[in-house]
């Protein structure tokens, strides 16, 4: 880890630490209200901006007497009477007369930084993971990270006017480590990840439900965030500079907003003695009751509608991505789980024990969303719209991924039910139906469907239901609104206990899948026109790799689809959509749209290209290859042979050569052969296998004769 690529590692880290200056620096801008005595400088206030900012990976605010009273006080010889504060009031410290003795602390998370720090993180990652960097790279890049948020918080620590400002710069440095790690870890593992997910079901379902729930609550999130924004920039007495301060905390403000629009309040507590107020302990909220009151019953019914919208999209977006009803529910059930973890981080509190300026007393003010309050009112919301998701997608004229009746037995002879059938299941002969139809009467369409196709009987008017069911999407959407209402809770609970019978009953097994053999043609179409390098004769034009494996002894497994794998060999259904026997051990690694499977000791390994929508036959391609390979002297290519043939019945080409690659300084030359076709769909599939030439035998290639004969697109 320590020998790695240090440099490339710095570049990736490069993106979150820019992020964090540049925010500074924004935020540095403005003075503040300093419009006639400037006491807190440029630098300082990058500094005192950069103290905010590290709050959103765990830093701290804090701000205290640096010795006693400020220099600025009474005894400093600029007086203490009323006259001398004239005219500077309302910024950071914009009063030349300000006492500090004690400290005040703020702590709020501001959710825009570490939302976008994320992101830059992730780019850091990708950049890392383009150049094929593996789990040690994430250590690199997070040290380096949490090098440069300790070295920033550090400085982060300004003294003003006898002030000093606190970053706590361990706790962010220690919280900037911990998401680094987990970001980058899952980016350059996660194929790694996909990989070991495909093989476990249930825990495939998991992530994929969880990612449901993130992007659902993130499109949810921008709509209250953009709410709050407008409504916050309409108020009075709000300028620019209190706009760019809202900026920084505006999923707060969102989530906030989501929790108003459900009808959970807002909690103020405030306890202690404060200089304008008195003593004072009160405790209060602010919801729909004081929304009501204050703006009417109108702003009332939008933030009803608001959460409506906020809700319905919770319950599509499950509806929509999930596989069953069973990951629908983990679905609904991460994305409360969500809005809860953001509800109880995104609130405001300030401490105080002393005096700061014209401002002094001590104890504590909180401002957050009730979060007990969040818990019952989501799971009312959110039960409700994970069960009416799939309603609601029909009444839009899409298909559900899921519909909540069970599924209809397979009728024939030989089907079989791939789920244990209920004791109530009709057998698989015609079941008994309330109208009999006259088999002599052929203008009696129910006997001809009856004759036609047992069980399964066409009605006309279905088709009419369905389009008045469109027509009358209005009515339904009302008729929705009020089950939230009304059924929400009972709903709730009743999803949460089906969902924990259906986890308790749910099978570990997994089908596999079963590629079928390759089909082949290896006989060339057409011969290439004449190479500089020394070309193959007619004789050796057809490739020479086995069409089929010999007959499997007992060493030999028998893949899904018939091929036999050799002993030694796995099958592995990649996460890109393919399937392919490989060599057991041999690991995998992709960089943009190939996908390499490599030997551990380096050298061999099989490349899996993939184009989508290729302009070009695979003949063509090869053809425009070959010659960027011989405008290159160095590598001396060598053509054994290029020709067109049919692979899996599509067309497909076969290029095999040898050639120095350029980066390779041992000089050894490699041996490469590269079966491509073009698929149905239009997507160019190139099977590559590369390794020395000088260990390399036609008659005993069993790597890539096993990948040609075991690969499938899925």
């Amino acid at each position: 880890m320590f020998r790695g690529d240090w440099p490339a590692a710095a570049k990736a880290a490069a993106w979150p630490a820019g992020l964090l200056l540049a925010l500074a620096v924004v935020l540095a801008i403005p003075s503040y209200g300093q419009d006639d005595e400037v006491v807190v400088g440029w630098s300082d206030r990058l500094r005192i901006a950069l103290a905010m900012l590290l709050q959103g990976f765990g830093g701290g605010f804090e701000v205290k007497a640096a010795g006693g009273s400020s220099p600025f006080g009474p005894d400093s010889g600029s007086g203490s009477g009323s006259g001398s504060s004239s005219g500077s009031s309302g910024g950071i410290f914009g009063d030349s007369d300000i006492d500090a003795m004690g400290a005040a602390s703020l702590s709020v998370v501001p959710l825009t930084v570490t939302l976008l720090w994320i992101g830059a993180l992730y780019v850091g990652a990708r950049m890392l993971r383009t150049r094929g960097a593996g789990l040690e790279a994430a250590v690199r890049l997070s040290l380096l990270v949490t090098g440069v948020v300790l070295v920033l918080g550090l400085f982060a620590q300004p003294e003003i006017a006898g002030v000093a400002v606190s970053s706590s710069p361990l706790l962010a440095a220690l919280g900037a480590l911990a998401i680094s790690l987990a970001v980058t870890c899952g980016v350059l593992q996660r194929d790694d990840l996909a990989a070991w997910l495909a093989q476990r079901p249930a825990a495939r379902s998991t992530v994929r439900a969880l990612g449901t729930a993130v992007r659902a609550l993130g499109a949810v999130l921008v709509l209250c965030s953009l709410v709050g924004f407008v409504a916050y920039a309409n108020a009075d007495d709000v300028d620019g500079t209190a706009l760019l301060v809202a900026l920084a905390i505006l999923p707060n403000i969102g989530f906030a907003v989501l929790g108003l629009s459900w009808g959970v309040p807002v909690e103020y507590d405030v306890q202690g003695q404060f200089s304008p107020i008195g003593s004072s302990t009160e405790h209060g909220s602010f919801g729909l009751p004081e929304i009501n009151d204050v703006w009417g019953g109108g702003t009332v019914a939008g933030a009803l509608a608001l959460g409506a919208v906020c809700a319905l999209t919770l319950g599509v977006w499950a509806a929509r991505r999930s596989a069953d009803r069973r990951e629908q529910l983990l679905a609904g059930g991460f994305s409360l789980g969500l809005v809860l973890l953001f509800t109880g981080v995104s609130g405001v509190s300030v401490e105080l024990a002393g005096g700061l300026a014209d401002f002094g007393g001590q104890g504590t003010s909180e401002f957050a969303p009730s979060v007990p309050d969040a818990l019952l009112f989501g799971l009312l919301w959110v039960g409700a719209a994970t069960f009416l998701g799939p309603y609601v997608l029909r009444m839009m004229g899409q298909q559900a991924a899921v519909l909540p009746v069970p599924p209809v037995p397979a009728y024939g002879p030989m089907a079989a039910p791939v789920t244990p059938a209920a004791p109530t299941t009709p057998p698989a002969t015609a079941p008994a139906a309330p109208y009999v139809a006259d088999p002599h009467n052929v203008a009696d369409p129910h006997a001809v469907h009856l004759a036609a196709a047992p069980g399964v009987v066409h009605d006309p008017a279905a088709t009419a239901a369905a389009a008045e069911r469109k027509r009358k999407v209005l009515v339904w959407t009302a008729t929705l609104t009020a089950a939230f209402v009304i059924g929400g809770g009972a709903t709730a609970g009743a999803l949460l206990l089906k969902r924990n019978n259906e986890r308790n009953n749910d099978e570990s097994g997994q089908a596999q899948n079963k590629p079928p053999a390759a089909s082949q043609s290896p006989t060339p179409k057409q011969d290439p026109p004449a190479s500089a390098s020394p070309a193959a004769s007619a004789s050796d034009s057809p490739p020479v790799f086995p069409s089929a494996i010999p007959s499997p002894n007992p060493s030999q497994s028998q893949s899904p689809g018939g091929a036999a794998l050799p002993a030694g060999f796995v099958l592995k259904q990649d996460p890109a959509g393919f399937t392919v026997g490989v060599m057991d051990g041999w690991k995998r690694r992709q960089a943009g749209s190939q996908i390499f499977y490599e030997a551990p000791t380096g050298g061999s390994y099989i490349q899996i290209g993939i184009v989508k929508n290729t302009p070009m036959s695979s003949y063509e391609n090869f053809l425009g290859l070959e010659k960027k390979h011989q405008e290159t002297p160095e590598t001396d290519y060598q053509r054994s042979r290029l020709a067109q043939n049919t692979y899996q019945g599509r067309p497909g080409a076969l290029w095999e050569f040898t050639h120095i690659p350029e980066p390779d300084e041992s000089g050894l030359r490699r041996h490469v052969i590269d079966q491509a076709f073009v698929a149905s769909d239009g997507t160019e599939y190139a099977i590559l296998a590369a390794g020395r030439a000088d260990l390399w035998d036609a008659n005993r290639d069993v790597v890539f004769s096993t990948a040609i004969n075991t690969f499938k697109a899925n």
